[in-house]
Parts: C-alpha cells; structure tokens; sequence
C-alpha cells in the first residue's frame, strides 16, 4: 500500500522477497524488500550476542557515533540484496560461522564467504530492515531516521527534535563502560 514500514529480526524475514533456512513449508512471506534473507543466520537463542556494526549512512544523517551497537537475538542475516536496496550496515563473519551445508544455500554462502560479511540493515523506498534489535538499546538513532524516511525528510535538519539520539554518560572518574549483558559475536 506504499505506507513506511520497519521490520526488525522476523519482521526483516516477513518483508523479504524470499527466505532461507526455513521449516518444510516455508513460512508466508509479506515481501516488498528485494532480497534473500537467512532465517536464524546466527544460530539459535543461545548464540545471540552484540557487535559494533559500522553505520556510516546512519552517522552522517541522525548525527552519534560511527559505530550502533547492534544486539543479535536468534537472528537472520541477508544473503543477497537487489539493486534498489540500499545496505545500511553489514557485519563480518568468519567462515566457520556460515550455516551448515544446504543445497540450496551454497550458492549464498560462497558469495558471503568471497565477501567475508553479510548484511543486516537495509533500506528500499520506505521500508526498512534490521536483523538486530534497535529498540533494546539507549539509542534512538535507527527510530529518529525511520520517523524522517517516513515523513520522506531523512537527511535533513530536524529544526527542534526530541527523536536525538540519546546520550550515554560514561563516567570517566571511574572510566566504568556502558554494560554488556549478551556475548559478543567473534
């Protein structure tokens, strides 16, 4: 219907255009993003973990640091993207860490293993799609670019915002950093 939508996880597998890695049968995809996306790409509940994902499309519109913490729930990965989407941010991953052997997988597993990484943000039009988990951090970042690619305005200078991202205090007497409460994906 053309209205913006964001998919975060098994949202992103729902917008896909086509899913791997999923239980006979399949499951019924809304489609609309123009990509292949592994289901559970990372592997199951218990190897969720958090990474730094480089971000320099989320940096230079919504201001923070070049790098969102990106925290990783049982979650997909895409394998492929069309020519209209836009990768927001990817992530590596070592070799040992592809999915087991499936046929019909082979092909996109040696296309992330040439590149040694795959993607997990992505934009197309007003849809937008994320393997990780924004909305369990401090930062608002992601939200505030999906409210302005919404009212089709990302990029510019929001006049007054309360959509900033969030500040973070670190205390530097103590040097105490931010917690970290999954592993972190190596």
């Amino acid at each position: 219907m053309g209205k913006p939508v964001w998919g975060t996880c098994a949202g992103l597998i729902f917008l896909a255009n086509k899913a791997t890695g999923q239980k006979t049968g399949g499951q019924k995809l809304v489609g609309g993003l123009d990509c292949t996306v592994h289901r559970n790409f990372f592997g199951s509940q218990i190897q969720s973990f958090e990474a730094d994902l480089p971000v320099p499309e989320l940096a230079s519109k919504e201001g923070g640091p070049e790098t969102f913490r990106g925290i990783f729930i049982r979650a997909p990965a895409i394998l492929e993207a069309g020519p209209e989407v836009q990768v927001l941010a990817d992530y590596p991953v070592p070799s040992n860490r592809l999915p087991d052997s499936d046929s019909s997988l082979d092909n996109k597993k040696e296309n992330a293993e040439e590149g040694g990484k795959v993607i997990v943000a992505v934009r197309q039009g007003n849809i937008l799609g994320t393997a990780f988990h924004p909305e369990l951090t401090a930062d608002t970042r992601w939200h505030s670019y999906f409210i302005k690619m919404s009212n089709g305005n990302v990029g510019e200078e929001a006049s007054s915002s309360s959509l900033a991202p969030a500040e973070v205090d670190i205390d530097i007497t103590t040097n105490q950093q931010p917690r970290i409460d999954l592993p972190i994906f190596q």
